[in-house]
């Protein structure tokens, strides 16, 4: 009969179960099962928690049944979970999200909903510079959390972009324009332009504002995850 313990670490579990039982390490089999953390939906902060599992070695074949059992009910377990609705990741996610902008904007309020398999929050009320942060880094941030609270609580892989006050539409629009921009300045100076470190994705608004324009190409400078772009005018003729 397995026994199993939880413990700060796997080696303090495995001590716990030797001496509950009055077998030696040799006589056991142990095997770790699972890894937790106490703190917000098991991303941010708390305790490390290790469950182990142990078994005599004797018993190693009826125990490889049952596990075997076991593995039928997860892989049924997971089946049900990649069922779930997009209404319920969907309420999820904006419960998340409401857990962790509470502190920020007591008066915020969560819109939502599901297009392609993208979850899109919205958050209203007063506090959106807060929310956003200097270039958007602090919702940027904000985003990454609820991703993956969303991917660790219900194994869905969906991605999630969160939002207030139209901002990402109002920087992707502001993005395209200095791009045209800077890239009209790159064919009359007929020299380089090189634009501030941004992140991936608003590389890609530069990227695609200036993609069909044949007299210039962009190219991404540096290492990391702020990366700048830099829009080079073409010889004539190339």
């Amino acid at each position: 009969m397995p026994i199993e313990k939880e413990a700060k670490s796997a080696e303090e579990a495995i001590e716990e179960i030797c001496k509950e039982l009055g077998k030696t390490r040799e006589e056991l089999e142990f095997e770790v099962i699972e890894e937790k953390s106490r703190g917000i939906f098991g991303l941010m902060g708390g305790n490390k928690r290790v469950k182990v599992r142990a078994i005599l070695k004797e018993s190693q074949e009826d125990y490889g049944k049952d596990q075997e059992k076991r593995q039928k009910k997860d892989q049924k377990t997971q089946e049900e979970v990649e069922e779930r609705s997009d209404d319920e990741v969907l309420q999820y996610a904006k419960t998340a999200l409401e857990r962790i902008v509470v502190d920020i904007t007591a008066s915020a309020q969560i819109e939502g909903r599901v297009e392609g398999g993208t979850i899109y929050l919205n958050i209203k009320g007063d506090g959106s510079g807060l929310l956003i942060g200097r270039h958007g880094q602090t919702l940027d941030a904000i985003q990454y959390i609820v991703g993956r609270i969303v991917g660790k609580q219900l194994g869905e892989r969906r991605m999630v972009v969160v939002d207030t006050e139209r901002y990402r539409e109002r920087r992707r629009e502001n993005l395209a324009q200095l791009a045209r921009r800077m890239g009209e300045k790159a064919k009359a100076t007929g020299r380089a332009v090189s634009l501030q470190p941004m992140t991936a994705s608003e590389r890609r608004i530069v990227h695609l504002a200036l993609k069909h324009d044949r007299a210039i190409e962009t190219r991404s400078e540096g290492e990391g995850g702020q990366k700048s772009i830099r829009i080079i005018p073409r010889s004539k003729g190339s």
